[in-house]
């Protein structure tokens, strides 16, 4: 790559935490600038600009940074730029820049703003401290103050994101944030896209991730938060199920499509070669079954979740990042959430003293247990479908840490082996987990 400032958005894109093209030989063939955002001859000036990432198999993505020009850098200087009228400028990430920020709010809180979609923009006070969320994430969530959060999506395609169309779907639910507005753009080639969304920060939570891990490190019982979490869950889908329907589907195309990701998995991934003939025994168990098909979160674990003294907030609707949002947006069966949450609580298990122990792995045991009786509150789960829709999550899990935290990867391809051997064993166990 010749271009300087190519080069430069290039180092900060392939080290991101949202870019899911790491390990796969992108490479950065364009950056697409869309209308500015703030008024035209204003400092700071921001904008979106969507970037290009083109990969040997034909494949191409598209990821927005929002760029900012500014004489009075307070964030990391990407490259330089020296403009006609306003002179020499620098060029920075806008989310990171409080005065870049300031001037975008400013703009945006006009609500005959063109870019921006309008719930309520009644709470959105330009003039708050903004600091970028520091968690891993595969978006980019600015607080704005103590109550609201703008967050921007990184991975583009065309049409509505997941998060927003959710959220839009559940406003007014005490278990989601409110959503108050969308940032929409048109993508290189057309198509509109939400570039982000201004959202309700909950008040007096704490991630879920966090937590359970503190008490997992204490070894502190958590099996009455873990049933109310399940009990969260499945009133999300229930209202889920009566915002968009259902539908059913046969289980031996889902099995098919595990399969299908298991084999581009396994392609990948040489580990996972040794239980091939254990996960087509697994899926066999789905052959000649029906599921019910929704609506579902798509990516749930507890990073996923804020826990209160009230109880739970579910946030983060988008599915899986590696994933199209064609993927992401087809209707799926329940037990794709909770088997997401059951490998949640094997991950906790990093964070106990001595992770491998017996104590450690009952107190996972036990964190999963209540969590799923929770969720099923009486009834029985569909075991061959939650087998399934775990060993895929496994697998899932062994690409994304073999390609952004290798020291990782032990833990899902354990998963992969254990969950395997049981299924393929015992296909059609009980309602308790072994």
């Amino acid at each position: 790559m010749t271009d300087e400032p190519l080069a430069a958005w290039w180092a900060l894109i392939s080290r991101a935490r949202w870019f899911g093209g790491k390990g796969l030989a992108g490479t950065f063939t364009g950056l697409t600038s869309l209308p500015w955002l703030t008024p035209a001859g204003s400092l700071p000036a921001v904008r979106p600009e969507i970037a290009t990432i083109d990969y040997p198999d034909g494949r191409t993505e598209q990821y927005l940074l929002l760029v900012g020009h500014t004489a009075s850098p307070e964030a990391p200087v990407v490259t330089r730029v020296h403009d006609p009228e306003l002179g020499p400028l620098s060029v920075v990430e806008a989310a990171g820049d409080p005065g870049c920020m300031q001037a975008l709010l400013t703009a945006l809180a006009d609500v005959h703003h063109p870019a921006m979609q309008w719930v309520d923009a009644g709470g959105i006070d330009p003039t708050v401290p903004t600091r970028v969320w520091p968690g891993e994430q595969s978006n980019t969530t600015v607080c704005l103050g103590d109550d609201r959060l703008f967050k921007l999506f990184r991975k583009l395609e065309a049409g509505r994101n997941l998060d927003v169309e959710v959220l839009a779907a559940l406003n007014g639910s005490s278990i989601t944030p409110a959503l108050y507005g969308t940032l929409v753009g048109e993508l290189p080639g057309g198509g509109l896209a939400d570039l982000g969304m201004f959202v309700e920060r909950v008040q007096g939570v704490q991630d879920g991730w966090q937590w359970a891990c503190e008490a997992c490190a204490a070894d502190r019982d958590i099996n009455a938060e873990a049933d109310q979490l399940g009990h969260a869950l499945r009133a999300v889908h229930e209202r889920l199920a009566a915002a968009f329907g259902t539908s059913v589907v046969a289980g031996a195309e889902v099995a098919e499509l595990i399969r299908a990701r298991f084999d581009a998995a396994q392609a990948e991934i040489g580990e996972l070669t040794p239980v091939r003939d254990s996960v087509d025994s697994a899926l066999q168990a789905l052959v000649g079954t029906q599921l019910v098909t929704q609506r579902v979160h798509g990516d749930f674990h507890l990073g996923q979740t804020l826990r209160s003294a009230d109880g739970w907030t579910i946030i983060d609707f988008e599915g899986e990042p590696l994933k199209s949002l064609t993927e992401r947006r087809r209707p799926d069966s329940v037990w794709r959430d909770v088997a997401g949450m059951l490998r949640s609580f094997d991950y906790v298990r990093g964070a106990h003293p001595d992770p491998t122990s017996a104590q450690a792995a009952a107190w996972s045991a036990a964190a999963r247990h209540a969590f799923l009786d929770g969720y099923c509150q009486g009834d029985r789960p569909d075991r061959a479908a939650l087998d399934a829709y775990e060993l895929d999550k496994a697998v899932y899990e062994v690409v994304y840490e073999a390609r952004n935290r290798p020291d990782w990867l032990h833990i899902p391809l354990g998963a992969v082996q254990a969950v395997a051997s049981r299924t393929a064993s015992s296909p059609t166990h009980d309602s308790k987990e072994n």
